[in-house]
């Protein structure tokens, strides 16, 4: 099966706020926005993402080394020397594109993030492009896209490379295709059309589906529901037999199926995602969107960028201490390595969120905030304040902030990764 298309639905999504809530802010402005509103977009994204991963960087790359023991120790040389070498470009977000070949990543996860860094630096020119002339933006965006589509199939041709990474013909396939911001752009780009549509046509949408007699709404939903599956399961499960082939050592797949399946997997991935949203968001996602809607998820929100950035390190950290091989089978032992890895990710999370995300994003907020007229002319009535009241401000302010920063301009540091 293909698991490649979970990174393209954060970028989707990503794509779709970030166009959305940047729409109604240039809305507001009508179509203006303050040089400070630009810094803000800019600085906030970057301070809130930076101190965790920098964190984890230093963590991963040079202590965990001075402090595991065990007989596959080994696998943190493979976190310190890339990190020696090319930590500056972690910090910049360049760390998809420096080292070029991609080998000697440092943190080989945090690919993401540097894509979805540059998606976002980028956007408000495909977003500003749809606000002022949306013929404009809509051939921008499209021809993005088209590009990046002959993008992929070139290489996949030239290089051989199959359909997946467990079918390809070339070991090459991670950084020719699997890193590259031309190559995963996409499905962030078809994300940014979807937020427009729905900022746009949202509520004529909504009007259509509210005139629709009950019979035909259940047809209607069930029709899409049933082709944006169908698109998903194929993307999933439609090469199996190819990869189950190379498994095996049979015939590789051809190159047409590469060719076309590098080609079109990652914008029809999007496509069907944004057709599930938007029936979720006119009343046609029944007990999906009942599920997806369950405020206990925020909770776990709040985590998942923890999630993101530690769990690769506290498994390798695991799995270098263990005294046996690791293995595939019996089943239930992977499900115990599973449930375990999962909550002692969710375990150091919280540390994170507790002890870095939550006093940094505290400390933003407030330097946000301008003084008042009270707090002007009567500096010291702070002091007079009882100790409630001020646990008070601290909650509402950390209430706001976590709604606004995992909000504003899609932050997928929050709530997506």
């Amino acid at each position: 099966v293909s698991t490649q298309s979970t990174g393209d639905s954060f970028f989707t999504l990503s794509g779709f706020l970030v166009a959305y809530l940047l729409l109604k802010q240039l809305a507001k402005g009508k179509g203006n926005l303050s040089s400070g509103h630009w810094v803000a977009y800019y600085l906030h994204r970057y301070v809130r993402l930076t101190p965790p991963y920098l964190l984890v960087i230093l963590v991963e790359g040079f202590l965990l080394r001075q402090w595991v023991e065990g007989p596959f120790r080994f696998g943190f040389d493979m976190f310190h020397e890339p990190c020696k070498k090319y930590w500056w470009a972690n910090i910049l977000y360049v760390n998809n594109l420096v080292p070029w070949k991609g080998e000697e990543m440092c943190n080989s996860e945090s690919w993401y993030l540097s894509n979805d860094m540059q998606f976002y630096v980028l956007a408000p020119v495909f977003i500003l492009a749809l606000y002022h002339s949306p013929i404009l933006g809509i051939f921008t965006n499209l021809v993005t896209i088209g590009a990046s589509i002959i993008a992929a199939g070139v290489i996949t041709c030239v290089y051989e490379i199959g359909p997946s990474s467990r079918s390809t013909m070339n070991p090459d396939q991670w950084w020719l295709l699997y890193i590259r911001p031309w190559i995963r752009c996409p499905p962030y780009l078809a994300g940014i059309l979807g937020g427009w549509i729905y900022w746009k046509h949202g509520p004529t949408l909504k009007q259509y589906v509210t005139r629709m007699s009950q019979w035909e709404r259940v047809v209607f939903g069930a029709t899409w529901w049933c082709v944006s599956i169908v698109v998903e399961w194929a993307i999933i499960f439609g090469i199996y037999d190819q990869i189950r082939g190379v498994t095996l050592d049979q015939e590789a797949p051809s190159m047409a199926v590469s060719v076309s399946y590098q080609c079109f997997k990652r914008v029809t991935w999007a496509i069907a995602l944004l057709i599930q949203v938007y029936l979720c968001d006119l009343g046609l996602g029944s007990f999906v969107n009942s599920l997806l809607s369950w405020k206990g998820w925020l909770m776990f929100s709040r985590l998942t960028y923890g999630v993101y950035l530690l769990h690769i390190g506290l498994m390798t950290i695991i799995i270098a201490q263990s005294r046996h091989g690791f293995y595939l089978h019996p089943d239930y032992e992977m499900v115990v390595r599973y449930m375990g890895f999962l909550a002692i990710s969710y375990l150091a999370a919280t540390a994170l969120f507790v002890c870095l995300e939550q006093p940094l994003a505290a400390l933003e907020t407030l330097s946000y905030r301008k003084p008042t007229k009270q707090n002007a002319t009567q500096p010291n009535n702070d002091t007079q304040q009882s100790k409630p009241d001020l646990e008070a401000n601290v909650i509402n302010t950390d209430i706001i902030f976590t709604n606004k920063s995992s909000n504003d301009y899609g932050s997928t540091s929050t709530s997506q990764t």
